[in-house]
């Protein structure tokens, strides 16, 4: 039995007899108050599963079911919503929507028995669970090679990358509460990559080499990492917009 088949039992079973959803059915049979959620025969002889005003699934008669959540598969309500409507498929088919980080970037991915896809609007599966429109491939995350290699020209002009190691060996804790005006508005990168900026060096590099714990009566300020450590993470903040967003070569997981 297929979708449309149990889409069209489970409206004859489960339809509205008055109201503004008369003729539709409860998505949920045992929630008839989401009407939100709901079964609806389309004019075109398909059968339709509708959150609000989108067709999220769309069953034909032949079996093929089409996705589309119209733009708003990032929002979890619909993702819980349109898992839920996954139950209609044949039992035969296991399918699950939901955001995971692949290639190191957060994206919508849809799993079919045990192989991963990468998601998008209007992905279209027969009655088998085989994905019959093209493949999208998983997007990929990536530091932008250009930027860091500029970036490290930078600092080593500036004089930060050769005067890290001496400062962090010199930094206490005192130098995490530096009067940082310096850095008002300054993005990280362009304050290190600017010698007229080097009185804020040590207060960057202290308050990544030490971090304040309670200890009765009184705070105390402990080194959270040796220098090799202390500077990866300066290097990962100056870093953190240094990255493209573009296609990889990956299509199944």
């Amino acid at each position: 039995m297929n979708m449309y088949t149990k889409l069209m039992m489970h409206l004859e079973r489960h339809m509205y007899k008055r109201g503004k959803n008369k003729g539709d059915a409860p998505a949920n049979k045992h929630q008839r108050g989401m009407n939100h959620f709901r079964v609806i025969k389309g004019n075109d002889d398909t059968m339709r599963v509708r959150m609000w005003s989108t067709d999220i699934l769309t069953a034909y008669p032949n079996g093929d079911v089409k996705i589309d959540t119209n733009g708003y598969y990032t929002h979890n309500t619909t993702i819980i919503r349109l898992n839920e409507a996954f139950g209609f498929m044949t039992d035969m088919v296991y399918l699950n929507l939901h955001k995971r980080s692949v290639l190191s970037y957060s994206q919508p991915v849809l799993r079919v028995h045990d192989k991963l896809y990468h998601y998008y609007d209007g992905m279209t599966l027969n009655e088998q669970g085989e994905i019959i429109t093209p493949l999208q491939a998983f997007e990929q995350k990536r530091v932008d090679r250009a930027a860091t290699k500029e970036l490290a020209v930078d600092l080593k002009e500036s004089g930060f990358a050769d005067a890290f190691k001496l400062l962090y060996a010199v930094a206490t804790p005192d130098d995490m509460e530096t009067d940082n005006y310096g850095m008002f508005g300054v993005r990280l990168p362009d304050a290190l990559s600017d010698s007229a900026r080097a009185d804020t060096w040590k207060m960057v590099i202290a308050r990544n080499k030490f971090q304040r714990e309670y200890a009765y009566p009184q705070y105390k300020y402990v080194e959270k990492s040796n220098a090799k450590a202390c500077w990866a993470t300066i290097m990962a903040a100056c870093k953190k917009n240094m990255y493209i967003v573009s296609r990889s070569e990956t299509f199944v997981l």
